[in-house]
């Protein structure tokens, strides 16, 4: 994870004067990035450019941004699973703090599956194998995943990971 601090003077005179900053990092670290870059404070910076697993602007607080970085590496949190947390929880991860995700994380479940017809069927043996094996072969080789991953899409916030083969699902 890391942030392009920009010379804001700098750039609309017309040149690049910048520099990336591996986040997370120590906080001097970045302010003495910030004075760099402000012309020790006689001007503005922005960030311009960014690699991070969430969203920012050019103008979120790079100290902010350490801060969730640091969460995010504490909590070996990716991606995909920012993604589901704000999307599951309605949350923007910039203004969470480390305990509140740390309470979502503990609430979401994980299965793999590669479509989500394999999801409502791992979920389905997950859950309830021992009623599915006492049923009729006949049965039991007769439920539709697809109606039943769709009546979980329903009830529970699903979203799929797939680079990894991996759905991650909360109840709430």
């Amino acid at each position: 994870m890391q942030i392009y601090i920009a010379d804001l003077s700098a750039y609309n005179a017309g040149y690049l004067k910048g520099e990336w900053v591996q986040l997370p990092t120590e906080e001097d670290e970045i302010n003495d990035a910030l004075l760099r870059q402000s012309q020790n404070g006689k001007s503005d910076y922005a960030i311009h450019d960014w690699e991070l697993p969430f969203k920012i602007s050019e103008y979120t607080n790079p100290l902010k941004i350490n801060e969730i970085c640091t969460i995010i590496k504490e909590l070996n949190i990716n991606e995909s699973l920012i993604n589901h947390i704000e999307y599951a929880y309605g949350i923007d991860i910039k203004n969470t703090d480390y305990q509140t995700l740390s309470n979502y994380i503990d609430d979401i479940y994980t299965i793999e599956a590669s479509n989500d017809i394999e999801f409502a069927q791992n979920y389905m043996y997950e859950y309830y194998y021992d009623q599915i094996e006492s049923l009729p072969w006949e049965i039991s080789y007769s439920i539709d995943y697809e109606t039943v991953y769709n009546k979980l899409e329903m009830t529970m916030s699903i979203t799929q990971d797939q680079e990894k083969n991996i759905y991650y699902y909360s109840h709430h």
